[in-house]
């Protein structure tokens, strides 16, 4: 398995990790079938397992916790503390300091630490931009972590460039390299390309991490054929389309983005990239997802570690397949020009 570093820390972790926001036990997902996953996993190479306190109110963090003892073999977790935020409709309890403080996140890490029977996070990332206090605050309470031991490295999630290079600041004042920035990122959603975060990941050092890799599924091509989109990921689709996190400047307005169609989910948008796609997978042999994993795996300018989410054996052996090889430079190029055409 091929390893790419978390940004300037000494964390070396699998080229692709494992998203684990639906591993929350229900009757369409069970705890034997996140075991079987889990363990397929690991049996392959792929030990770097992403989640946060938020997923199922920590019910992925604990179910990540019971596989870990059963299995007992060593894997590498990225999991995330909730601030205050605009971004996260939902309220972590805390206990033993005001949810609004920026100390709460010590009291979130020892509640994470606790649900993944674990004595240290490998990466620790803030969930997003915290609407209340400082960045430069919560990143002080984060060296404090770091100090004690219950934190290897730090990361961002959803931050814009001018939060990511306040969050780099605050810790380099510690002596703390900021390893990591996550933000949505794939074929149909390229704006950390041109709104700053390339370039701040490439001035800096930071790894990039990209969350909803195969665009909900839609990368996948299953909706190709006539599957409907579920309504869960059509509403995370559309709630990307009208750019709430302010990810890119944007002439339309919000009622016109919102009284018009996202293009993942437009099949006549879509198709002229799914034919060069399809051309290109039927050369390697591969699947959309593959091709579409790979080429994030590809891009020479920044480190990128996607993180496809894995709900069973099938989708474990088709991810894994987007490793050792490589998509070529004139193939990566066909793909660019196709997502082009796809935004008129």
């Amino acid at each position: 398995m091929r390893v790419r570093s978390l940004g300037k820390s000494d964390i070396a972790v699998p080229a692709i990790g494992i998203g684990t926001m639906l591993w929350i036990p229900s009757k369409s997902i069970t705890d034997d079938m996140i075991m079987e996953t889990y363990s397929s996993c690991v049996d392959k190479g792929l030990n770097f397992f992403d989640t946060a306190e938020v997923y199922g109110n920590g019910k992925s963090e604990r179910m990540i916790g019971q596989c870990l003892k059963k299995d007992g073999r060593p894997i590498l977790i990225a999991t995330k503390f909730a601030p205050p935020s605009k971004m996260i409709p939902l309220k972590p309890k805390r206990t033993t300091v005001p949810f609004t403080s920026p100390r709460a996140l010590l009291e979130a890490l020892d509640g994470s630490l606790l649900r993944l029977g674990v004595d240290y996070i490998d990466l620790y990332q803030i969930h997003a931009p915290p609407s209340k206090n400082t960045i430069t605050e919560y990143m002080d309470v984060m060296a404090e972590a770091v100090n004690a031991g219950k934190v290897r490295a730090v990361g961002v999630c959803n931050f814009s460039e001018k939060q990511m290079r306040e969050a780099h600041t605050a810790l380099a004042k510690h002596g703390i390299p900021l390893a990591t920035t996550m933000v949505g990122y794939s074929i149909l959603r390229r704006w950390a390309e041109t709104n700053g975060i390339f370039d701040a990941c490439k001035e800096l050092g930071v790894s990039l991490i990209p969350y909803a890799p195969l665009a909900e599924g839609v990368l996948t091509g299953k909706y190709r054929v006539g599957k409907r989109v579920p309504l869960g990921y059509k509403a995370v689709i559309y709630f990307g389309h009208l750019n709430i996190t302010k990810e890119r400047d944007d002439s339309k307005t919000f009622f016109q983005k919102l009284f018009s169609k996202p293009r993942e989910i437009s099949k006549q948008k879509i198709e002229p990239l799914f034919k060069v796609m399809d051309e290109i997978a039927n050369t390697h042999g591969k699947t959309f997802a593959q091709i579409a994993i790979n080429w994030l795996l590809t891009n020479e300018e920044i480190c990128v570690i996607p993180i496809p989410g894995m709900k069973n054996i099938n989708q474990v052996n088709d991810n894994i397949g987007a490793v050792d090889w490589s998509l070529t430079n004139e193939e990566r190029e066909l793909i660019n020009k196709a997502e082009i055409e796809t935004r008129n």
